[in-house]
């Protein structure tokens, strides 16, 4: 009875010990971050992070590149290794898009960072790579790191990676050196000067750990309107109107019916100014115009949410002790 206790007690305390650090050998044992969602792999020598929610390969890159990193590729036997234990977990799709493609000339492959996939040891998943229908220019990894050429339409989960470097993280909790913390609002700013349409520049700022900006008050609206002084029409290439600038406002699909992205009517957010005559009174109109701009005097307009104007994206500042600098 006493070794059937013994044993007992023996797989109590492995479970207990597994259960603990699976999560850490899942996430990564290091503590250094350079953003809050990734985690630090050693092996790898960089930080990953899985996107479960599956994308087509131009969306994934682009999803990786905005969040300052670059779709992962295999180029390592270690990142291979680390890849296959992330993907591993993935319990809906049997495999993960890779940095790895021929887009700019057919056949010729190439990771995103430029590496050529005669310098990478690649082992072909059975029956590829076959380019099927003459469509398939993007390579996916199986769960056991086999590789296959698949159509960059098709959409799959992904892994970004950022390779390990010396890291510079300013007070918002980020490498990105455009954000700067404004001290009258305890938040930071960054504007975009090169347009993007209203979901675009959602999405960007979403990537780069952010959101659309949000006024709650009226020393906010003063802090839009510094960075407009700091951003005039001359620096900011191209034709498009500059006179106004994407935020986090929009009707949610219900005309008339205005809020914050955070889900707050403008009144209980804070700050509710708009330009005489908007939002506009025309239902038609309305509808048309369903996201919301800040003109340069920090007054509100709504918008075709298909129209591209320069953004600006507001971030709360990180606790800096999830931070290391080092080479």
């Amino acid at each position: 009875m006493s070794t059937l206790i013994s044993r007992s007690v023996v797989n109590m305390k492995v479970f207990i010990i597994v259960n603990l650090c699976l999560p850490y050998l899942l996430h990564g044992t290091d503590g250094r971050k350079f953003r809050n969602d990734y985690y630090y792999y050693p092996e790898a020598a960089g930080w990953l992070k899985l996107h479960e929610v599956p994308a087509t390969w131009n969306n994934a890159w682009l999803k990786c590149f905005r969040e300052g990193a670059v779709l992962a590729s295999p180029e390592t036997e270690n990142l291979n290794n680390t890849m296959k234990l992330l993907s591993a977990n993935l319990q809906n799709s049997f495999a993960i898009y890779t940095g790895i493609h021929a887009t700019f000339s057919k056949g010729d492959y190439y990771t995103i960072e430029g590496t050529p996939l005669s310098k990478i040891n690649v082992t072909w998943a059975p029956g590829e790579p076959d380019n099927f229908g003459d469509k398939e220019n993007c390579l996916a990894m199986y769960h056991n790191g086999t590789l296959a050429d698949v159509d960059c339409n098709g959409i799959f989960p992904f892994l970004c990676y950022k390779k390990k470097t010396k890291l510079i993280t300013n007070a918002c909790g980020t490498i990105d050196t455009d954000y700067a913390l404004n001290v009258k609002t305890g938040s930071c700013y960054k504007f975009h000067r090169f347009p993007q349409n209203w979901t675009q520049a959602f999405a960007a700022c979403s990537g780069e750990g952010g959101y659309l900006a949000i006024i709650n008050s009226n020393v906010e609206a003063s802090v839009i309107r510094e960075l407009y002084v700091s951003n005039p029409d001359s620096v900011m290439p191209g034709s498009f109107e500059k006179s106004m600038a994407h935020i986090g406002v929009s009707d949610w699909g219900r005309r008339g019916l205005w809020l914050t992205i955070h889900g707050e009517t403008l009144n209980a957010a804070g700050y509710d100014k708009w330009v005489n005559g908007y939002p506009s009174a025309d239902t038609t109109a309305n509808m048309n115009r369903p996201c919301g701009t800040v003109f340069r005097d920090g007054l509100l307009a709504n918008t075709k949410c298909g129209m591209v104007r320069p953004f600006i994206c507001e971030k709360t500042p990180d606790s800096l002790e999830d931070y290391e600098y080092y080479e």
